[in-house]
């Protein structure tokens, strides 16, 4: 009996060393071959991005500013109706209708539809037999045109002209035995303050149709620091606009500016020490020839070993692995950048004591738009049997599980990007006055970069972007005089 106990023990003794010999060879060859971390700091230099932001004014938006400054009688004016005699009316334009601005793809059509009245006030016969007299009152449309220019101070320039008159009816003035058309008299005052009309318009046009404010708002907003990240430490991203060039063109909706602003990206972890935005330049013109719809946009962004681990371990610290009725734990996980790509070290307990390290690449995945880790090589390969046991179960749960929770990580630098682009283009005071839209987010290229710190994620974006100026305050009323 004590033989058997003795032999029993002994068998269970040499099993339990045989078991901790292998142990420490398996963690001896681990660490052997484990790929050495990466030892250097690199700088990530960001390539130049460009905005292609085609600007409009509807031509909607710039009829309803000339109705909110052009209401009612806009010109009074005594004349008189035949040379030498004493007939002398008192005319009155006023605005029968809205004004109505259009383009034909050349040109830009106002058409101002107007009431004319007019009252005789002196006559041969005396003052009191005019006053009897009942005044005309008739409509008539005048049709004005201009081609549009931009000056550099980003103002729209036109130069209007009247090119038609129509009258809905004859203005015919009686008294008496004597009728008058008030037509030619009429026309005669319309070409005398034709200049007046037509500087009217030119300068209010001038003066609401400005583009500066609104390119200047967002050349001057995406200057401003965008907070991306908040953890270890804050980390800001600001562009600086170096030059802007601008295309001004006239179609059938309306006006189009479209703008091209070079900036270059660069990523802040004090604004206190940023550099003061630089203010719009004048406008430049650009060539029809070099006008482009889509943006071509270069974003950095980074993460850092100590953000990840720290996310990896308060998810996964402690978890239990079960398969094939082993059971394993995590005591801790440790990822770093080597020559294999990105290292994944996982301390365990339980059934399989030790640290297994698996390295993966880092890559990004045009059809899914997402960063991934893939191709993961393990630096344990041995027949032994606990230890391909060890290998099946961590293998796997790597695979579904770490690189799951590391995508997470890596991937809200993906979906950063929209939010970052449409704060960049249209934030604070801009976003009051302009519509922004952004269509066909596209990441093209993205290229992934390891040191002894960080994962360096530099993104290259296509997007094409439009804005649209909201509204222009009409302020005082406006008189021909």
């Amino acid at each position: 009996m004590k033989k058997t106990i003795t032999i029993t023990g002994l068998l269970l003794i040499t099993a339990a060393l045989v078991g901790l010999l292998l142990f420490f060879f398996i963690r001896n060859t681990v660490k052997e071959r484990e790929p050495e971390p990466l030892t250097n700091e690199i700088s990530v230099s960001v390539p130049p991005s460009t905005f292609n932001i085609p600007v409009h004014i509807e031509t909607g938006t710039i009829q309803s500013y000339l109705n909110g400054k052009i209401k009612g009688a806009f010109l009074n004016k005594k004349i008189l109706i035949q040379k030498g005699k004493k007939e002398e009316i008192a005319l009155t334009l006023s605005k029968r209708a809205a004004i109505q601005i259009s383009s034909n793809g050349s040109e830009l059509i106002c058409t101002f539809p107007l009431t004319v009245k007019a009252r005789l006030i002196n006559s041969r016969l005396g003052e009191r037999l005019a006053k009897q007299v009942k005044p005309v009152q008739t409509d008539l449309l005048i049709t004005l045109s201009t081609p549009i220019t931009i000056d550099q101070n980003w103002r729209i320039s036109t130069k209007f002209r009247i090119r038609k008159i129509q009258w809905v009816t004859d203005p015919i003035v009686r008294f008496g035995p004597f009728k008058k058309n008030l037509r030619p008299s009429i026309e005669r005052v319309i070409e005398s303050k034709k200049s007046e009309l037509t500087v009217m318009l030119d300068r209010e046009i001038h003066k609401a149709a400005s583009l500066q404010k609104t390119i200047s708002d967002v050349w001057l907003d995406m200057q401003e620091p965008i907070l991306i990240s908040r953890k270890p430490a804050p980390v800001w991203i600001r562009f600086t606009c170096n030059d802007i060039h601008g295309n001004i063109a006239l179609k059938r909706t309306g006006i189009t500016c479209m703008t091209k602003i070079e900036a270059q990206m660069v990523v802040l972890t004090d604004t206190s020490a940023s550099i003061a935005a630089t203010p719009l330049p004048a406008f430049k013109h650009m060539p029809s020839n070099e006008v482009e719809r889509n943006s071509d946009i270069n974003l950095y962004a980074y993460t850092s070993f100590e953000e990840i681990n720290d996310q990896l371990n308060e998810i996964l610290k402690g978890k239990d692995i079960t398969k094939n009725g082993y059971s394993v734990r995590i005591t801790g996980i440790k990822t770093y950048g080597s020559a294999k790509g990105l290292s994944i070290g996982i301390s365990t307990d339980r059934d399989l004591e030790g640290y297994v390290v698996t390295s993966g690449k880092v890559v990004f995945d045009a059809p899914t738009q997402a960063l991934s880790v893939k191709d993961f090589d393990y630096m344990l390969d041995t027949e032994n049997p606990l230890a391909r046991t060890g290998d099946e179960l961590l293998h796997s749960y790597v695979r579904d599980t770490v690189a799951t929770k590391l995508n997470l990580s890596l991937d809200t630098l993906v979906s950063k990007v929209p939010g970052i682009v449409r704060i960049a283009i249209s934030k604070g005071k801009a976003g009051k006055v302009i519509e922004l839209s952004l269509d066909s987010l596209r990441i093209k290229r993205s290229d992934i970069l390891l040191d002894s710190k960080k994962i360096h994620v530099l993104l290259n974006i296509e997007t094409t972007a439009d804005l649209r100026l909201k509204q222009i305050k009409p302020g005082e009323r406006l008189f021909v005089r």
